[in-house]
């Protein structure tokens, strides 16, 4: 009788700690909602190697979809305008407009993709502890990857709007590689819609224009051409464009794991040599180039120096 009821106790248990973890990604659904989608008006801190800057956020519903304006408040001047799907930097100068295109690669808060089914494969998720940030009361989630290539994303998230209020993104090793909060947050479209619009015009770049998709959707050859991607990886977009000035073409993938997110360019070698060694372009995203046989492959993405490294080996992209 005791051995049935340890059993049935057991088999219980196990049930009631499955449910508890689907209805932890169930929260993480809304919560990428919340970060993509919750009018707003705030302001947020980014801190990223030694550097602490500060941005204001104003979003509102337009009749593409979501409008938001980006700008910052201290450092370069400029501003990151997103309309849809629509991608736009402005600066009153062309070393601002640098820094606005450099900003606008992790756009906080919506770091998390519109689909969680991907992210299962290669990330675990887990509730923290509680905590407080701009006045308001959050809870600590965390997708911690099951291998120690990627970083780590631990997000505090607003209990009335699970909104996240506090992103930081984690090695192996636990330390913080970068991290955004809110210092300041009213929920709600602005009163003015003037906010949404850019200031500083003068110089501009368009990241991605509206009604395009400058990549298109892999086709079966384009999967079957790469190999040797790490699990949960998959091949998400692919262009062949020509290089300015030659005959030269380059062909540029995007590969995901449904939150890292790497671009693959490659290109004829011309029998040039190419440095292994990885370079920290800006916070959490890496550059590292190889040659293999007569291509010279160049990955850049939001991964570790040595995960990207180790990407770079494993992968094989055959000529089309």
């Amino acid at each position: 009788m005791r051995v049935g009821f340890l059993a049935g106790s057991l088999i219980w248990g196990l049930a009631f700690t499955a449910q508890a973890a689907e209805d932890d990604w169930q929260l993480l659904r809304r919560v990428a909602q919340a970060s993509r989608q919750l009018p707003l008006s705030g302001t947020y801190m980014h801190q990223s190697q030694g550097v602490l800057e500060t941005f204001q956020l104003y979003r509102a519903a337009g009749d593409n979809g979501m409008v938001e304006r980006h700008e910052s408040l201290d450092g370069p001047k400029r501003e990151i305008v997103r309309n849809g799907n629509e991608l736009t930097c402005y600066a009153p100068d062309k070393k601002s407009l640098a820094a606005a295109k450099v900003s606008s690669m992790r756009l906080f808060p919506g770091f998390l993709p519109e689909g969680m089914g991907d992210l299962k494969v290669s990330y675990k998720l887990r509730r923290l502890d509680t905590d407080r940030v701009a006045q308001r009361d959050c809870d600590w989630l965390q997708l911690s990857p099951k291998d120690a290539n990627r970083y780590s994303l631990r997000l505090c998230v607003d209990e009335g709007t699970t909104l996240p209020l506090k992103a930081m993104v984690l090695t192996s090793r636990g330390e913080v590689v970068e991290q955004h909060a809110f210092t300041e947050l009213e929920v709600g479209p602005p009163r003015d819609r003037a906010l949404l619009m850019p200031h500083n015009t003068k110089f501009s770049y368009q990241l991605r224009k509206p009604g395009a998709n400058p990549l298109a959707l892999p086709s079966a050859a384009d999967i079957a051409a790469v190999s040797g991607l790490p699990q949960g990886f998959k091949l998400m977009r692919t262009v062949t464009r020509a290089l300015p000035g030659g005959n030269k073409n380059v062909r540029h993938m995007v590969l995901s794991d449904g939150l890292a997110v790497v671009s693959l360019f490659i290109e004829p070698s011309g029998g040039e040599r190419r440095t292994e060694r990885p370079v920290t372009l800006h916070g959490t995203v890496a550059m590292v180039s190889r040659v293999d046989g007569d291509q010279v492959l160049t990955m850049v993405g939001d991964l570790p120096e040595q995960g990207l490294v180790n990407l770079i080996k494993s992968i094989r992209v055959s000529r089309p």
